[in-house]
């Protein structure tokens, strides 16, 4: 008779665990996911480009004569909020990216009409549409884009309410 006695009792801790033990924890691990407050930052275009060989010094006038101060009148014209230019020093292969460039927006609306707000700071730059597109093409070969992506920054912090 005693054996029995063990299977209801089995069964009535089974429903009890899944009417109360279980929809708790659900609740716990919901308050602790809803403490963690996720804050878009800025937006940023990460672009990776593979310098054809012997071309470097021409790339790295180009960037000095041509790059830096655009970006520089972007700046001012608060349209970038930065940029940079690092080299890849772990290459992982012949073909792999040489320098890679990023451009730093404050957010996804600075890039609404991004072409015709920066479109008077080049062409004043380079003198006229043709000489833009003639140091777009020389650009061209010197080096070729392995990779462009656009990246969100985004900072973690607790909510006020969490006891961590």
């Amino acid at each position: 008779m005693r054996k029995y006695w063990i299977v209801p009792s089995t069964v009535l801790l089974v429903l009890f665990v899944f009417a109360f033990v279980l929809p708790w924890a659900q609740i716990a691990a919901q308050q602790a996911a809803g403490s963690v407050k996720v804050t878009p930052i800025t937006v940023t275009r990460v672009i990776l480009i593979k310098i054809n060989p012997g071309q470097r010094p021409a790339f790295d006038q180009d960037v000095m004569d041509n790059n830096i101060p655009i970006y520089e009148e972007e700046k001012k014209a608060g349209i970038l909020a930065n940029y940079t230019i690092f080299n890849n020093v772990t290459t992982d292969n012949p073909n792999d990216w040489t320098v890679g460039i990023t451009l730093t927006y404050p957010n996804y609306a600075a890039l609404d009409n991004l072409g015709d707000r920066v479109d008077p700071i080049t062409l004043k730059h380079y003198g006229s549409a043709a000489q833009r597109q003639a140091a777009a093409d020389h650009r061209n070969q010197i080096g070729t884009v392995v990779s462009s992506r656009l990246v969100r920054e985004v900072h973690y912090t607790r909510s006020a309410s969490s006891s961590n």
